[in-house]
């Protein structure tokens, strides 16, 4: 066989074209696929799980994290402290709420009915319910119309809400409280002081994540005195509160003018905007079932923190496609090399078979040390 190298030059050119062909083959395998399997095998060991492999170098380009409130900064587990009422006693106004929120889906309403639950307060049924995703809820009760949900919303259908309940309410807002109002038809009778307090984990992810490179911003419906304060609490100095659904949409738009991509970690429906607006979603195990479904990375812990990890094996994996592909280049390039060699060559001297295989064992070598020297 090897005579026959030597003395055909067809076939000669023929093994350097199956080297050639050989080697390129595995490189894609290796770093088309077989790489970022061992980044998202590395990944699920720390608890991140990518929907695809094609998520990995997205996370390479993030520079930008977008949070909810509620859920990724805080524990998402309001609970009433306080009750303030104007003209009535704490337990109309709270029996009033409760009947506005029983069928609603979120943390606030879950907190009032919890409440009354406790308090065996009586219910009145609602003849119609409309939720304004970030305002509040309205509904008709006992031919009375009743309003849950911030002054701005109240007002907004010309709840009259008195100047000391608005400074009141701001004051303990400003202390990191949520407030929520309550009115009756066009009189506002008070408001719910609840407390959702921050992660423990939060203020360490967020230093983390900064100092790696990755700017923090909080895009909610929450106000914005209760937001700047959870905000400050945790060293995030971007805050935008008070926002509706096209409004959050609107803040991502311009987020996105910026180089780098924008990852969001949305946690309930009501922020269910951030994840669909966002280059790639994040979902933590306290995010809504539905939410988890369709993000584009779901980790298995309360802490956002764990993004950063992500972000770092994206970035490992991707020195190792390019380390990949730079061995690859220098492959064809010194196959190239000794095919124009042989071309060139009126006599084959005796090593000219053995030069392209060389080459390619070579490359192979190179490649699978690439490859197999993955460790995170």
């Amino acid at each position: 066989m090897y005579d026959l190298l030597m003395e055909n030059r067809l076939m000669l050119y023929g093994l350097v074209a199956t080297v050639f062909i050989v080697v390129n083959f595995a490189a894609m395998l290796l770093i088309k696929y077989i790489l970022p399997w061992q980044g998202m095998r590395v990944m699920r060991r720390c608890k991140i799980h990518p929907k695809s492999r094609k998520v990995l170098p997205l996370l390479n380009l993030l520079g930008q994290v977008v949070l909810s409130l509620t859920g990724a900064v805080t524990k998402g587990l309001p609970v009433v402290t306080d009750i303030i009422p104007v003209g009535t006693t704490p337990s109309k106004l709270m029996a009033l709420a409760a009947s506005a929120e029983a069928n609603v889906n979120h943390p606030i309403a879950e907190a009032i009915q919890e409440w009354a639950e406790e308090k065996d307060l009586p219910l009145s049924e609602a003849a119609a319910v409309n939720i304004m995703p970030g305002k509040g809820v309205e509904a008709l009760i006992n031919h009375q119309e009743i309003r849950v949900g911030t002054a701005a919303f109240l007002k907004e259908h010309g709840v009259k809400v008195p100047a000391e309940i608005l400074t009141r309410a701001d004051q303990l807002a400003a202390k990191g409280n949520i407030v929520t109002l309550v009115s009756m038809d066009s009189y506002c009778r008070g408001f719910i002081v609840f407390t959702d307090p921050v992660r423990p984990t939060v203020p360490g992810a967020v230093r983390a994540l900064t100092e790696y490179g990755v700017s923090l911003s909080i895009i909610t419906s929450v106000i914005g005195s209760t937001a700047r304060a959870l905000a400050k609490q945790v060293g995030i100095t971007a805050v935008r509160a008070e926002l509706g659904e096209l409004e959050k949409a609107k803040e991502f738009l311009i987020l996105k003018t910026k180089d780098s991509l924008v990852g969001a970690v949305a946690t309930t429906r009501n922020s269910a905007i951030l994840s669909q607006t966002a280059d790639i979603s994040f979902a933590l195990s306290v995010t809504d079932e539905q939410l988890k479904e369709t993000s584009d990375v779901y980790i298995d812990s309360v802490d956002f923190g764990n993004i950063l990890s992500a972000i770092d094996i994206a970035k490992y994996t991707h020195d190792k496609r390019k380390t990949g592909l730079i061995l690859v280049v220098l492959f064809n390039l010194i196959l190239g090399a000794v095919t124009s060699y042989l071309v060139a060559e009126t006599t084959l001297p005796f090593f000219a078979p053995v030069l392209p295989v060389l080459v390619g064992v070579l490359a192979l070598i190179g490649l699978i040390a690439n490859q197999v020297t993955y460790k995170y």
